[in-house]
């Protein structure tokens, strides 16, 4: 081009000038792609020669991407999520069901250091917690009590980190599948999460995330006094702050948050050890007293399926597929698990149902590394106790999986967990065509599994 008009150097600076000011977006791993910079690539790799006529149209073209950027809006990019969530100080998380009406809500206060500073969560009819920074207050409706402690000793969480979870969340492993889509009457793009094998719905405007899975987010002010301690008249008082006059407490509590806590305890390393019996007799004890409590639930039926007693584990499973189905989240892994159950029983058809929903997600995990994480925190009741550097490296998380697959379908496409990615990506091929010209599970316990490959630093990412 700047041959071809070589006569007007003006017209070639600001052309230039102009092209070189234009962003070049990176996409971050997602599949939606601005048409301008399409456009731009092609223009700026396909044109060679041009006469010098054809050079001043398409001049006049590239000048008029001003006018252009006004009326076409820039692609969306999952960085820009991340950048603005930095910025982020209330959360105001809410579970409604399809009539409106709340299941539950939280507000929380983020620290700079990503973490919760003051909380409080309201879930009806009989649970709430309070927490002002300095003390932890939950009331329990139901029992007219108030039980305060010091937030050093028990904290209520929606999750710890909460500005980190948020960025692994929408971050690394993530895709954008649709942009400018209908959420409940909003504008919104959306982001698949592999991590958590959930939907995300982004504001287009504050880049922020609006929804994620069943709940939907907000970031205002908090109403004044959300965060303050305020103690009915008439309710018995606990009061377990260190320092406080000693008193008796009732016999509910010592069950629901001794007792529970360390029979849960307890019962993940033996589950985790192999004594299922023992596993499953605590997390009963747990269950019995603290009945929301969805790993006490999921991990008592992995317990009674390796004792045999299938028709407990079903039912385990299902109390905790049916806890999420209220906030229309999925369990794959659940679903996994509880379709081995039928498949041990023989019921073909319900195993086939629950492996239908779990499948893909396995798959795709071939391929996007944190959609496995789920699957090996099921799998190892001690997997939150793990040091961040003794959890599974990507190669062994991928191997683990192939596993998971080979029990459930009975197919062997093949697989080296010691090999480089490329040369595993005919197995992983097989797998993606299997699932799509067929899909049918064929049970197999005794499946030859591959080696999970020893930790090696070096293979980490």
């Amino acid at each position: 081009m700047a041959k071809a008009i070589s006569s007007d150097e003006s017209l070639v600076k600001n052309v230039m000038s102009r092209i070189n000011a234009m962003p070049i977006v990176k996409p971050n791993k997602t599949r939606t792609f601005n048409n301008l910079l399409i456009s731009r690539r092609f223009l700026m790799n396909r044109v060679t020669k041009f006469s010098a006529a054809a050079a001043v149209v398409l001049i006049a073209v590239l000048l008029s991407m001003t006018a252009l950027d006004k009326l076409i809006p820039a692609a969306y990019a999952i960085d820009q999520t991340l950048e603005a969530l930095e910025n982020v100080r209330f959360i105001h998380i809410a579970s409604r069901n399809d009539a409106g009406k709340t299941k539950d809500e939280r507000w929380i206060e983020i620290g700079p250091d990503g973490f919760q500073v003051r909380y409080r969560q309201d879930t009806p009819p009989n649970f709430l917690v309070v927490e002002d920074g300095k003390t932890v207050s939950v009331y329990y409706k139901d029992k007219n009590a108030v039980i305060l402690y010091d937030p050093k000793d028990k904290q209520y969480q929606w999750v710890g980190n909460l500005r980190q979870w948020l960025d692994e969340l929408v971050g690394q492993g993530s895709v954008v599948i649709e942009e400018n889509v209908d959420y409940r009457g909003r504008n919104a793009h959306r982001v698949r999460c592999f991590k958590s094998n959930t939907d995300c719905y982004v504001d287009p405007e504050t880049k922020l995330p609006i929804a994620i899975g069943g709940y939907q987010i907000s970031y205002e002010y908090p109403p004044e006094g959300t965060f303050d301690i305020v103690i009915p008249d008439g309710v018995q008082v606990a009061d377990m702050r260190p320092g406080a006059p000693p008193a008796e407490l009732p016999d509910w509590l010592v069950a629901n948050e001794i007792v529970a806590d360390t029979s849960f305890h307890n019962a993940r390393y033996a589950l985790a050890a192999g004594r299922s019996e023992e596993a499953a007799e605590l997390f009963a004890k747990v269950v019995e007293v603290q009945v929301g409590r969805n790993w006490a639930w999921f991990w008592l039926g992995k317990a009674h399926y390796e004792l045999g007693e299938y028709d407990k584990a079903i039912y385990e499973f299902s109390k905790v597929i049916d806890m999420f189905a209220e906030h229309k989240l999925v369990l794959d892994y659940c679903h996994l698990a509880r379709g081995l159950a039928y498949a041990a029983k023989g019921m073909k058809d319900m195993a086939q149902r629950d492996c239908d929903l779990a499948l893909p997600v396995m798959i795709d995990a071939l391929r996007n590394i944190q959609a496995t994480h789920m699957f090996d925190y099921a799998d190892n009741p001690l997997y939150r106790s793990l040091p961040k550097e003794d959890r599974p490296t990507a190669q062994q998380s991928l191997a683990m999986m192939i596993n998971r697959l080979r029990i459930t379908t009975g197919q062997n496409f093949g697989y080296d967990p010691n090999v480089s990615a490329e040369e595993n990506e005919p197995a992983i091929a097989a797998w993606e065509e299997w699932l799509e010209t067929s899909g049918q599970i064929n049970f197999t316990p005794d499946a030859n599994l591959v080696p999970i490959p020893a930790r090696d630093e070096q293979q980490v990412k």
